[in-house]
């Protein structure tokens, strides 16, 4: 197994205020309604959002296998302005940092993704392109739901 290093970044402005983004993103409990391939999200450390919370995540990142487990816990969290999560499954560990800044038309956020694989090296273009459509499907889904009728 490959034990590679990848990094992504997706920007997406977002017509709302950067508390109102915050708000939701910082709330693992809302993946499932901005990620599609999250089924389930229960939190088992802390009792809101914050610093050092974890979650019990089942997700399904490929369409047709099993779904799979995924731990996450909150290594970084500054509302309103950045937050970073690590999120590990039997495919590699993800450290996920989300920025987020005012622009004129409401919230730039910004994504960043640091992979450290656990798949054949064969595998990491497939990777890196399931993963880059994956956030830019989220970032669609998400500013459909925060820009939508309240």
């Amino acid at each position: 197994m490959s034990r590679e290093n990848m990094r992504i970044e997706k920007t997406i402005v977002i017509e709302r205020p950067v508390e109102k983004v915050w708000e939701y993103i910082a709330d693992g409990r809302n993946d499932p309604q901005w990620c599609d391939k999250v089924i389930s999200v229960q939190q088992v450390i802390g009792a809101d959002p914050g610093p050092d919370a974890s979650y019990h995540v089942v997700h399904r990142p490929v369409r047709l296998k099993k779904a799979k487990e995924l731990a996450v816990t909150v290594e970084e969290f500054d509302p309103p302005r950045r937050m970073r999560v690590r999120e590990e499954d039997d495919d590699g560990v993800f450290k996920v940092t989300y920025e987020l800044e005012p622009a004129a038309e409401g919230t730039r956020l910004t994504q960043r993704d640091q992979i450290e694989w656990r798949i054949p090296r064969f595998q990491l273009p497939i990777a890196r392109r399931m993963v880059s459509r994956d956030i830019e499907n989220q970032f669609s889904a998400l500013k459909r739901l925060l820009e939508g009728p309240e």
